[in-house]
């Protein structure tokens, strides 16, 4: 009976442990896939404002659409960037092993600061790059001898306070690129606009013109 009773908290232990690191693994994946559907998007903020920029005044018009463009680029972007940079990070930090914090903060403040400039080059390029570093550090976490251990891994979960203490910084840094890869594409499409009214300008004179001749 004793020996029965054994196997049985055995088979249950190994249940657990079992249930646990699907949830682990089922949650980082699931994450990973939302990281780079949403990351990966050149326009990172859907909430657009300007829809409620309804006066007949041109410049208090033009008044609130700056108002709205600083509300979007600089308020809600480094809230969204703060929490996918700080999720990333903690993921990191409990599965990666033997990995400072200030490593974790350099490595995921990279990634999404190099998903978000290949975003504006390539969203299937961002999207590629923004999954494979994630996937990666999985597929070696599971490898690794004691990722399957739930000590060591609720105590790598008790350093994630430590995470905080510099992330302002990289925060800083994610959020200046986005802003000069938004300024310079801010640019290009008025020199494409500017192109397509010069383009567009000899067709209606044209067009004119034979009106009046007629």
């Amino acid at each position: 009976m004793a020996l029965d009773f054994t196997i049985i908290l055995a088979g249950e232990s190994l249940l657990l442990n079992l249930a646990f690191f699907t949830a682990v693994i089922v949650i980082y994946s699931v994450f990973v896939f939302y990281f780079y559907r949403f990351l990966a998007k050149k326009n990172l903020i859907e909430l657009n404002l300007n829809q409620y920029n309804r006066y007949a005044n041109p410049a208090l018009v033009k008044f609130f659409a700056a108002v709205f463009y600083v509300i979007e680029y600089i308020v809600v972007l480094p809230i969204l960037t703060f929490f996918w940079f700080a999720i990333l990070s903690i993921l990191i930090l409990i599965l990666a092993k033997g990995i400072e914090v200030q490593t974790i903060l350099l490595i995921s403040a990279a990634l999404v600061a190099a998903v978000r400039i290949t975003s504006y080059v390539s969203e299937d390029l961002s999207k590629d790059l923004a999954k494979m570093l994630p996937f990666t550090l999985l597929a070696i976490a599971i490898t690794t001898s004691g990722f399957f251990e739930i000590g060591p891994l609720i105590a790598r979960i008790k350093e994630v306070p430590g995470l905080f203490k510099n992330i302002p910084y990289y925060l800083l840094f994610i959020v200046g690129i986005e802003l000069i890869m938004r300024t310079f594409s801010f640019i290009e499409s008025l020199f494409h606009t500017v192109r397509a009214t010069e383009e567009s300008s000899p067709t209606e004179q044209t067009t004119e013109t034979e009106s009046a001749t007629e």
